[in-house]
């Protein structure tokens, strides 16, 4: 196939996921929006308005020259690409460097800030957490799981409070209806 219009398709298809995902994190908010209703998050104007305004920007990032190109060449690459004479150390590297950014650029990952030493309000990384939970239920949709089987699988390895966790668990409990008062599914 002609190099310039695999590339053109493979890059249609990373745009197809990506607004896959964006629609999925806007059904994933209204789901959330309607399971969550007695959350500080959903009375309070001025939280409500802050994960709002995120839910709006979700993953912008991924369409910044430091983040599209790099994450289309890991997950749709072309067939040349692909080929053992591609440099994949040199895609792998940049890659690494687009999920940095990536990270960096966007709070509902908890690798933003689990690892940062400066003091964030509460109720600040609950809004991160609540959009954590979005992007979550948005990745179940796609892939046919739910948002908790993924954070009770992985829950070992995520860095959170013991507060974030309990959160965590409360909205989730909430969402897949198994109330507030349930931690352990």
């Amino acid at each position: 196939m002609n190099t310039m219009r695999e590339t053109i398709l493979k890059t249609r298809e990373y745009l197809d996921y990506i607004e896959e995902h964006y629609d999925n994190v806007q059904l994933a908010w209204q789901i959330v929006q309607d399971k969550c209703k007695d959350e500080f998050f959903i009375y309070d104007d001025f939280y409500f308005n802050i994960l709002n305004g995120q839910i709006e920007r979700h993953d912008l990032s991924k369409l910044s020259h430091y983040e599209f190109v790099q994450y289309r060449r890991n997950f749709f690459p072309t067939e040349l690409e692909k080929s053992p004479d591609s440099n994949k150390h040199l895609t792998g590297v940049l890659f690494n460097k687009a999920w940095e950014s990536h990270k960096t650029m966007n709070s509902h990952h908890w690798q933003n800030w689990t690892n940062k030493t400066h003091v964030t309000f509460l109720k600040e990384r609950e809004i991160d957490c609540v959009h954590m939970i979005i992007d979550w239920i948005a990745m179940g949709i796609k892939f046919n799981d739910t948002a908790l089987e993924y954070y009770l699988s992985v829950k070992d390895e995520i860095n959170l409070s013991e507060e974030e966790d309990r959160f965590v668990m409360r909205i989730l409990n909430l969402v897949y209806n198994y109330g507030d008062d349930n931690n352990e599914k």
